[in-house]
């Protein structure tokens, strides 16, 4: 089956389904769990109950489609660039809210780069020119163009997917083991005095 964007049934919802599916991507990317209701509102106002309904199976649709390496923003966007900027502006008006998740997170350098560098894919496609300029003014005497990273886009966004879900994962394990990092001779996190081993890791 095809994917699809989300239909737009709701006449009072003022964004596209393109700048609602970059959304959901940011939403995708976050390394802890984020209830659509906690951004929803802040992005597109008030919605409907069936909009918001219809965001959270996106969100889990586009999860499910990037897990098996089959999401692809480049066929979905074809050559429109401007539905590639309306992607672009729905992913970026939720970022600084999944960034401040990452910035809390240990990630290497490959991490850190992809993201960047997906960062600035979708920097140039919102404006090109005017991201370009700005990296003039902060000494890159040769900035990138969208054409140098667009290529790459589908496999940047599984790579920083791929890295958020690890992170989640990491995220939820210590919150389902307490314990996880004790050494069995590490005395024990409850504070009896006993060794982990003889006390809580029995």
């Amino acid at each position: 089956m095809q994917y699809q964007l989300i239909e737009l049934n709701d006449s009072s919802c003022q964004a596209t389904a393109w700048f609602i599916e970059g959304a959901v991507l940011a939403a995708n990317l976050t390394i802890q769990p984020t209830d659509p209701d906690t951004w929803l509102t802040e992005l597109l106002g008030d919605v409907s109950a069936e909009l918001r309904a219809a965001v959270t199976e996106q969100i889990h649709k586009q999860h499910n489609r990037i897990l098996r390496n089959e999401y692809s923003l480049l066929e979905l966007v074809g050559n429109e660039r401007d539905h590639l900027a309306d992607f672009a502006e729905g992913f970026m008006s939720l970022w600084p809210r999944v960034e401040e998740q990452w910035q809390s997170a240990t990630v290497n350098d490959g991490t850190q780069r992809m993201m960047q560098a997906l960062f600035t894919s979708f920097m140039l496609a919102i404006d090109e020119e005017s991201t370009q300029q700005q990296m003039r003014a902060a000494g890159i005497e040769v900035p990138p163009a969208l054409s140098d990273f667009i290529d790459q886009m589908d496999l940047m966004i599984n790579e920083v997917a791929l890295a958020a879900d690890e992170l989640m994962v990491g995220n939820k394990s210590q919150s389902l083991n307490p314990f996880k990092g004790v050494g069995r001779n590490d005395l024990c996190p409850c504070q009896s005095g006993k060794k982990f081993k003889q006390c809580c890791g029995q």
